[in-house]
């Protein structure tokens, strides 16, 4: 009976346990209302505003940007090894590794104002090359100019020419002694008439170098400086001209006095595509004048004169050849003769012919190798021997 009792209680309460554990079931969730589906308006509408909104973005951007389109950066270095003869007193002579150049240039365009601003950055130092700021003559479209600063002198064909450009690592001999540097700080008026060209300016004169006064002038002379020239695209050329003075103390002289400083210089370019290995260019120019420069000193009164003749013949469309004689005569009517009596050395006024050849390979339109040679015959009379003096240079350029 005890047992029976213990079975119902058992029972009884396992049931009430099991209909406590069962949870009841929760209520149906209300049923949201479906969003209302737009009319064609209504989404031309927002199309129209989410439009406007992009185009106003747009807008921003554009306006954000429009500087920086007209601001455009260049540049490129020129690595070197270069070998030189010993001559035969143990003077000169060297092998060695340099850094010729590092060029670096921002320029900024506009309507009627263009910026330029170009360094130079060697293991030698940094230096400026041009500064530059130009106003475009209203009503020109930019085909005249005037320009204050620094810059390169009106003068010639390679004295412009860039050194990036350029076949030879080094300018000639007489361009190099008529406008070493190039460059000078002064104003110049720029114009294009068709084929014509005009470039004139007045300048300190001195160029960026000149002992003792680097980047200002060391006296009021001003020389005038001008090309004319023509452009036709496979023939171009110009005759230049230079007319200043610049103080110095000549020889026998107490005071200070003015020295002519001129020069006169004609240049011719011409290029041809009649061979079917590649285009063909000839150039040469001549230079004659008063006063120059040398081992950075000007030699005041001193009457000098020099040419070149360039041929350059392209092989396909990555290699070239060029060949280049340039003659320098650095005391014009003076003969040739010993550095001292006795001396088997020339004087450093006897005239100097370069022939000089070079081989081109174009990695692409960035990267140009280039391995050149030259041969320098100097002047001599008997007992005087020509210096043993011939340069190889091979050049890696790279350039953006």
């Amino acid at each position: 009976m005890r047992n029976l009792i213990a079975a119902i209680l058992t029972f009884t309460s396992g049931a009430a346990l099991a209909q406590e554990a069962t949870p009841a079931p929760e209520a149906a969730p209300a049923t949201e209302a479906a969003p209302a589906t737009p009319n064609t308006d209504e989404r031309v509408t927002n199309t129209e505003g989410k439009v406007a909104s992009i185009e106003e973005q747009l807008a921003e951007i554009k306006s954000i940007l429009s500087p920086l389109t007209k601001l455009k950066f260049s540049g490129y270095v020129q690595a070197r090894y270069q070998w030189e003869e010993s001559r035969e007193d143990g003077t000169g002579g060297y092998s060695r590794f340099l850094v010729r150049r590092g060029r670096l240039k921002a320029t900024y365009t506009g309507d009627l104002v263009q910026y330029m601003l170009q360094i130079d950055a060697v293991p030698t130092g940094v230096t400026v090359r041009d500064a530059e700021a130009t106003l475009f003559i209203p009503g020109t479209k930019q085909n005249m100019s005037v320009t204050l600063g620094q810059m390169k002198w009106p003068f010639g064909y390679e004295s412009v020419q860039s050194s990036s450009d350029r076949e030879f690592p080094e300018r000639t001999r007489v361009v190099r002694a008529f406008l070493p540097d190039e460059r000078d700080r002064g104003v110049k008026y720029a114009g294009k008439f068709g084929f014509f060209r005009l470039g004139v300016g007045l300048f300190d004169g001195n160029g960026m170098s000149y002992p003792g006064s680097v980047g200002v002038d060391n006296d009021k002379e001003k020389d005038f400086v001008g090309r004319a020239g023509f452009d036709l695209k496979w023939i171009s050329g110009g005759v230049s001209g230079w007319y200043g003075h610049t103080m110095g103390r000549g020889a026998g002289e107490t005071y200070r006095h003015a020295h002519e400083r001129s020069r006169v210089g004609a240049d011719l370019q011409v290029y041809l595509d009649f061979l079917p290995i590649g285009a063909t260019a000839i150039k040469g120019e001549y230079i004659k004048g008063k006063t120059y420069v040398s081992n950075g000193a000007e030699l005041l009164d001193r009457q000098a004169s020099g040419w070149y003749a360039l041929l350059v013949q392209n092989i396909g469309l990555t290699n070239a050849v060029a060949v280049r004689y340039d003659y320098f005569d650095a005391a014009t009517g003076i003969p040739a003769t010993a550095a001292a009596p006795g001396s088997d050395r020339p004087a450093g006024t006897n005239a100097i012919g370069t022939i000089g050849a070079t081989a081109i390979h174009y990695f692409g339109e960035n990267l140009k190798l280039s391995v050149t040679y030259e041969h320098p015959m100097t002047a001599t009379v008997a007992g005087v021997k020509d210096p043993r003096d011939n340069l190889l240079t091979a050049q890696l350029q790279a350039r953006y």
